[in-house]
């Protein structure tokens, strides 16, 4: 009897050895930061400051009036790296704690999603937000960009001590599969360190016709 496929997930680094065709600048910056007005959980900046943050690495989406919306994660990275100055509409001060305890009930991991989005940042991808059903990201290749490239990586990201059930496992690789995307785990562990796994797919042989009676 042949034990072919008796694991179905083969785990291996994420791929980091690729050339850096997008490279983020972690300068400091040289010119004022961008304004962001914070508002029902996002960050909006105005056509003015738009074209900018989207240029330095990205950031956010276009909407109507040519504003850039932003995602929490998006904000705290940039509020991080000191690219953009944040307050409510009426001029108070927005800082990355007040954002956090802004929304950990709508989004009570998000600090743990944001350590990813950090990591993928610093290694040369450009991130955008995963469309649900526990993606978490989308991930592109380095060089490609988001709206005239399609993502190649989904990242579902895990807490260390959390384990996924059987059930969301086969529901997260099969909408890879179905999305022709390869399936990536992000494990963040309890100093916050994150780790990497390629996860494939494969499918267990029915051993139970075998003559064994």
């Amino acid at each position: 009897m042949s034990d072919e496929n008796d694991d179905p997930l083969e785990q291996e680094e994420f791929d980091d050895n690729q050339e850096d065709l997008f490279e983020e600048d972690t300068s400091e910056p040289e010119e004022e930061p961008s304004s962001v007005i914070y508002e029902k959980g996002r960050g909006y900046a105005a056509s003015s400051d738009a074209d900018r943050l989207s240029q330095q690495g990205f950031y956010g989406t276009r909407i109507e009036g040519n504003r850039l919306e932003l995602e929490p994660v998006e904000l705290l990275h940039l509020i991080e790296r000191k690219r953009v100055t944040v307050t409510t509409p009426v001029g108070d001060e927005v800082t990355s704690d007040y954002i956090i305890s802004d929304l950990i009930e709508e989004e009570p991991d998000l600090w743990v999603s944001y350590l990813v989005f950090r990591d993928l940042r610093s290694r040369g991808y450009a991130v955008r937000k995963g469309f649900g059903r526990g993606i978490g990201f989308r991930v592109y290749a380095r060089g490609d960009r988001p709206g005239t490239a399609n993502a190649k990586e989904l990242v579902y990201v895990l807490k260390e001590g959390i384990p996924i059930s059987l059930s969301d496992l086969d529901l997260v690789t099969q909408t890879a599969s179905s999305a022709r995307k390869n399936l990536v785990f992000a494990l963040v562990d309890q100093n916050g360190e994150v780790n990497f796994y390629k996860v494939a797919q494969s499918t267990l042989r029915d051993l139970s016709g075998d003559d064994n009676e």
